[in-house]
Parts: C-alpha cells; structure tokens; sequence
C-alpha cells in the first residue's frame, strides 16, 4: 500500500516559492475515491471501528501497517459518494490533513511539511493564506502542521505498539471470502491480517499487562469489534446507485 496513495504531486513547502499561495478547505473527497484502504493510528481505533473493519497489512518491508479497509475492490473507496462527499462519521487524520503531508529529513525529529500541488483548491480566490507577509506560517498552516505532528507523533506509539503486537505471535492471516446470496458476485479479501483473540488470551501475563497499562488493550478489541463492519460493507457496495 503505496504511503502517499492519495497525493499526486508532493512538493515541500518553500517560503520563496509559495509566499503567495492561498488554500482552499477541501470541499470533497474525490482525491480519496480510489483508495479502499488508508493507514491509521491507534488513537483513532475506537472511534474507527463504529463504522470501518481495521485490519494489518504487510508493507514492501515486511512491517505491519495498520489499515482501515475502504473498499472491497482495487481502486474502490466505499465512503466516497459520487458527489464527493465522505459517507462516514469519523473521517480519518490521514484523510483530514490532506491537501498536506509530512515528509522526513535527515535531522532526527525534524518533519518537512509538504502540499499536493495537484489539489485543486490551491490557488482558490477564497482560500486562505498559507504564510503571512512576513514569512511565519499562516493560521490555516498552523493548524495543519499541528494536526502532522500530533499525527506524526500518534504514528511512533502505533508502530511500537503493531511491533509488539507482531512479536506476540497473535497475528494471523485472514482469508475471507463475502458474495451475493445468489453467488452471482464474490469478494475475496487476501493479505489481510488480524488479532487471533485465542493466542492473544494465551499470552503471558506481562505481556497483557504491557498492553493494557500502554492504553493498547482497548485498541486490539476495537480491531477485533471492527470486523463485524465487513457484511455492512458488502450492504453499503450492493446499495450503490447503478
């Protein structure tokens, strides 16, 4: 799963080169309409799995990436109505910090902060400014990178905690398979990996306790609840206007 799967054209941002450049709010989602599935942090599990299964997938380097699942096809986001619009309570950070992005440096620590230059909302005549006359972040880039950083921030105690999940042995492979009463369409979900809730009750007692006193408990059963939100996907792919 491709980390910029919903950004185009990410240049950094540069006070010479963008002192003049005004945003636009998004105003829809079609930037998202192609990605069934986008990374999440763990901070955002409980209020995630309301409404979307959230799953592990393995990246190119082998480490597991936590993933709400969009869509049951490639390139199909199901939360993403043909007006633009996001069908869903909680829109994800990842999708909310869009048109920015954070992009890493050589200084441990230091994040540069990046903007889709394909967004269509730069440039706008009522978007906002992105630096002030006198060089310092705007308001609007302000709240951005706050929201990268807390973001950025929430990501390191994730990926500390998928690690020790990992280590764990309580992941395993789901092979699911969703279709048509009928059988005349099926769905078949490979690569996909979950909490295998018996191993995780096997697990010796330090280990429990490390996960609960890090607040990381109430995340794995968040994912283990989320994945009764697959059926109301398939609900939600067969409701689509034809």
């Amino acid at each position: 799963m491709p980390q910029m799967l919903i950004y185009e054209k990410i240049v950094v941002l540069d006070i010479t080169k963008h002192k003049k450049t005004r945003v636009a709010p998004v105003t829809d989602f079609f930037f998202a309409a192609s990605a069934n599935s986008i990374p999440i942090a763990g901070v955002e599990f409980i209020e995630a799995a309301k409404e979307y299964p959230i799953a592990f997938i393995k990246n190119s380097q082998g480490a597991y990436i936590p993933t709400i699942i969009l869509g049951l096809q490639d390139n199909q986001n199901l939360f993403v109505s043909k007006e633009g619009k996001w069908n869903g309570y909680y829109i994800p950070a990842y999708i909310r910090r869009y048109p920015f992005v954070p992009s890493t440096t050589n200084e441990a620590g230091k994040l540069n902060i990046c903007i889709d230059e394909a967004y269509k909302g730069i440039d706008a005549e009522k978007g906002a400014p992105v630096f002030n006359e006198d060089g310092t972040p705007a308001p609007m880039l302000e709240k951005a990178v706050q929201l990268i950083q807390d973001y950025h921030m929430q990501m390191q105690h994730t990926n500390s905690f998928i690690s020790r999940l990992a280590d764990s042995g309580v992941l395993q492979e789901m092979k699911a398979e969703f279709g048509t009463r009928d059988g005349s369409k099926k769905f078949r979900l490979n690569g996909i990996f979950v909490v295998n809730e018996e191993k995780l009750r096997a697990l010796e007692d330090a280990k429990v306790l490390d996960f609960f006193r890090e607040g990381e408990f109430a995340w794995i059963y968040s994912h283990l609840t989320s994945l009764s939100n697959f059926p109301r996907m398939l609900d939600k792919f067969f409701a689509q206007p034809k």
